[in-house]
């Protein structure tokens, strides 16, 4: 595996980790709006909706992204083990 390769496979595992912290992260942040029995530390209804709205919207960017990171992840390990496919196209 060339150097390149081997940096493009580090930089998108280091994106997919912090992906993947960022999609717990938000799992955490919502069981703790439903464990507080105030629903939220004080907040309305309406912004819990709006916050359980954005954290919606953030997983499914981060979703969508770490299918796109397993995608080129395969392209790399295909192109290392010799079917020399261009992952880049």
């Amino acid at each position: 595996m060339s150097i390149v390769t081997l940096l493009a496979r580090q930089s998108l595992i280091a994106r997919k980790n912090y992906l993947q912290t960022q999609m717990l992260q938000n799992s955490a942040l919502r069981r703790g709006m439903l464990d507080n029995i105030s629903f939220g530390g004080g907040y309305n209804l309406a912004e819990i909706s709006a916050r359980e709205t954005a954290m919606d919207l953030e997983n499914i960017s981060a979703s969508s992204e770490l299918m796109a990171i397993n995608a080129e992840l395969s392209a790399l390990s295909n192109y290392s083990s010799g079917n020399k496919m261009n992952f880049l196209a």
